[in-house]
């Protein structure tokens, strides 16, 4: 009777690792993409983008583009060790890239302003006549407290 080498049972387990690993790291990327989407639905930026553009009849196809994106961008993000093509290609693309960037920062800017007028809203529907401003320094303060326990 013949044994085996080590080896041959070793790459079939390692194969079987390397797979396994791959697929937790996608699952794991489109499910930060997915809970980026939800974030961006949530503070309301499309539909704000909709509503300002006076598009709101194509806010599906604002959705869906949102959701391709972001698991493109996990795919790309797997990939960056070979996606460097040469250096007149990869800087336009890193100008594309941060260029969509930028907008997406100032629409997630407009959308937490925006937020921040509906708190003012708040607080003369239920007649608060104090200072706001310490109000939302007191929120702040608070965040900034509540990070520095948890994460600590």
């Amino acid at each position: 009777m013949k044994r085996q080498s080590g080896n041959s049972a070793g790459m079939g387990g390692m194969k079987l690792n390397n797979l396994v690993g791959i697929l937790i790291g996608i699952s794991a990327g489109i499910l930060v993409a997915c809970g980026l989407c939800a974030l961006i639905t949530t503070v309301g930026i499309i539909t704000r983008i909709a509503w300002r553009t006076k598009t709101v009849d194509r806010i599906t196809i604002y959705e869906n583009s949102m959701i391709l994106g972001a698991v493109t961008a996990v795919f790309v993000y797997l990939s960056m060790p070979d996606f460097y093509i040469n250096d007149v290609i990869s800087a336009i693309i890193l100008a594309i890239t941060g260029l969509f960037t930028g907008v997406f920062v100032g629409c997630l800017a407009m959308s937490l302003t925006e937020a921040l007028d509906a708190s003012a809203i708040l607080f003369r529907r239920i007649k608060f006549t104090g200072d706001t401003r310490y109000v939302l320094i007191a929120a702040a303060l608070g965040k900034f407290v509540g990070n520095l326990v948890y994460f600590r």
